[in-house]
């Protein structure tokens, strides 16, 4: 995560690692490209580095960087994800990084969604979040924003319609993705054009979000040509 936060166009303000769990060259390399770029970099011994770390085992390198500030001039609304109450940071990370590998056009964190930079979060979406537009908004904004680029809003709903590979997608979605226990809200459930469902064998009855999120999203983005 080091190495992606390095390649990204994010302002890194602090670099802290333990020559105790660093050994790696390429893993030097990067703390003396930080250190010419200006980046402060400080040694602190293993234990000092476990106390600021929130693993286990970290990996020896902390860094520190500024939450890029999106707005929905950063988006592509053609295609966008919407997360509506997510409240699991790991759930919310793998979807963003789904979200990259779908070439979606940014992630929307409805009111009520967990922390897309909390430090699971990032670690999740394994870089995607460097790079991907995350924007948190109010339904009633997102509403309004959708509308007016004429989004068509999709909401997942083990209570809709299945979602087929041959089902024709609207040139300009929206994919909504709603809670872990409650799924998608009311409001947003009202307003959207259709609410899609996965088709599931045997006896399960529903899948992770994350999981059904990437199901959803390659059959509605993943094959070039699908859009009509």
């Amino acid at each position: 995560m080091v190495a992606e936060l390095a390649a990204s166009d994010l302002s890194v303000q602090l670099v802290v690692w333990s020559p105790v769990d660093v050994t790696d060259d390429s893993a030097l390399r990067l703390l003396e490209d930080f250190g010419a770029a200006g980046v402060e970099v400080r040694e602190v011994s293993g234990r000092a580095l476990a106390d600021l770390a929130d693993t286990v085992t970290p990996q020896g390198v902390l860094a520190v960087a500024r939450i890029p500030v999106r707005d929905w001039h950063d988006l592509n609304l053609a295609r966008i994800l919407i997360l509506d109450a997510v409240q699991d940071p790991g759930n919310l990370g793998t979807l963003v990084r789904t979200a990259e590998a779908m070439a979606m056009g940014g992630v929307v964190c409805l009111t009520g969604t967990v922390d897309p930079w909390s430090a699971k979060a990032v670690r999740a979406a394994a870089g995607s979040s460097l790079r991907l537009p995350i924007l948190a908004a109010s339904w009633a904004d997102t509403r309004q924003r959708l509308e007016a680029a004429d989004v068509s809003l999709w909401a997942a709903d083990p209570r809709g319609t299945p979602l087929l590979r041959r089902d024709a997608i609207p040139a300009r979605a929206a994919l909504c993705l709603g809670n872990e226990g409650n799924g998608v809200s009311e409001p947003v459930l009202e307003a959207a054009g259709r609410r899609v469902a996965l088709p599931l064998a045997g006896r399960v009855e529903s899948l992770n979000v994350s999981v059904a999120g990437a199901v959803l999203m390659d059959r509605m983005f993943g094959e070039p040509g699908a859009s009509g």
